[in-house]
């Protein structure tokens, strides 16, 4: 049997490389012919005007007329890539369909990113109809992905025995699983290349080079430390040099453990600890360990720190809630070591905790002390906050300097250094 897995993509797309390499990389593992259209004047001669997803049915058009022995045509979007490497498209193959897709995640039909197509009658003809049909409804030609708006108008109109609409979570998945089958990124489009260029380096075992920049490294581990709030920049490079050689930090908030890469690789030397909700095992090393805290609960932070060491540098990088951030203050501002530092992020919360139109994020109660207060108060020496625990005022004497930035609202952070 002989399949074709097909894509394309244009210069401005930044992780067509990395998809190119993984599903190419899939397919000369498994036996499949891959081709991947890069012509960007083909692409926009054969679009016509039309927004960039409608370029699909030329391109499996093209590849059946030019591979007539072809049995299968897989098509992806270029922000699709095969996850497991030992699972085969045989397995979708069945008898019971001409043209495969999968449900969608959101109002459409179908989901147009993944489409399995037999080479026949009926799949040539559906290629046909799906470009031709826009001619009657000529809005959804520049509409970003009204093509697949299209195919649900079309599939009123077709033999729907031929038509397979199955489930997404295993052949289009939205979620990132080894051992799914594909894994479509369009939900990751807020982060640069959409993550992909992270599985292309796992799956190809590339390491970041050494020496490089915080901002660098960020980049690599895809945190929003680099790509949203650009803090390593703005900060971090210069606040940490001093601990380069050295450091025992402690992380609140793992999330993907992005950040405690970074940590350990910029850290010549120290331990590197997160705590969240759940233990990620996954990224434990010989330095790297992560704890079950819950960052909201008194007694668990508390007995955290009963049991904890000291550290050079603490970073909050929690839920970024009024009271969960100042709680964890008065208890962990004892862990930081003597001309340490502890750095709370994510203080634009403060501001929006007022915000009846963030209220939805649950940042806190807007009638009690916000962090940013919490954190003026302690500059004037005074533990003062709706969220005060008792017998903590002794970290007043503690503190030598309390630093919050002032160049971006929507990016704030504290700095708070111990004497």
């Amino acid at each position: 049997m002989k399949i074709i897995v097909c894509q394309f993509y244009t210069p401005n797309v930044s992780y067509g490389a990395y998809t190119e390499k993984i599903n190419s990389h899939y397919c000369e593992l498994n036996g499949y012919d891959y081709y991947v259209e890069k012509n960007e004047d083909e692409i926009k001669e054969k679009l016509e005007g039309r927004s960039p997803t409608w370029y699909k049915p030329h391109l499996i058009k093209k590849v059946l007329k030019n591979n007539p022995d072809t049995d299968y045509v897989l098509f992806i979007d270029i922000d699709a890539i095969f996850t497991n490497f030992d699972r085969r498209i045989e397995e979708f193959i069945t008898d019971d369909f001409s043209i495969m897709m999968t449900k969608d995640y959101g109002p459409s039909l179908v989901n147009a990113g993944v489409m399995l197509l037999k080479n026949n009658q009926f799949s040539n003809n559906f290629i046909s109809q799906w470009w031709d049909i826009c001619e009657e409804y000529p809005e959804y030609k520049t509409g970003l992905w009204h093509d697949q708006t299209c195919i649900g108008l079309l599939h009123k109109r077709i033999d729907q025995n031929q038509f397979k609409i199955i489930e997404p979570t295993d052949f289009n998945s939205r979620n990132y699983d080894p051992k799914r089958f594909i894994f479509h990124a369009f939900s990751f489009g807020m982060h640069p290349n959409r993550t992909i260029d992270q599985i292309h380096n796992q799956i190809f075992n590339i390491q970041p080079e050494e020496n490089v920049t915080l901002h660098d490294l960020g980049s690599f581990y895809n945190t929003d430390k680099s790509y949203l709030h650009n803090y390593y920049n703005r900060f971090y490079e210069q606040l940490f040099k001093p601990y380069k050689q050295k450091a025992d930090i402690l992380e609140i908030g793992v999330l993907d453990g992005g950040s405690l890469k970074v940590w350990e690789k910029y850290f010549r030397e120290g331990k590197i600890h997160g705590i969240d909700l759940k233990v990620n095992e996954e990224l434990h090393t010989d330095r790297v360990t992560t704890f079950k805290v819950d960052q909201s609960s008194i007694d668990e932070l508390n007995e955290f720190a009963s049991k904890s060491e000291k550290y050079d540098i603490i970073v909050d990088d929690g839920s970024h809630k009024m009271m969960d951030q100042q709680i964890t203050f008065q208890i962990f501002f004892d862990l930081v070591k003597s001309g340490g530092l502890f750095v709370i992020e994510d203080l634009q919360t403060s501001l929006e905790c007022r915000m009846p139109s963030k209220a939805v994020f649950g940042w806190g109660d807007p009638e009690k002390t916000t962090t940013l207060e919490f954190l003026e108060n302690l500059k004037n020496s005074k533990l003062e906050t709706d969220y005060k625990i008792e017998g903590y005022d002794s970290i007043l004497n503690d503190i030598e300097s309390i630093e919050v930035s002032t160049d971006r609202e929507d990016s704030i952070y504290a700095i708070i250094k111990k004497k």
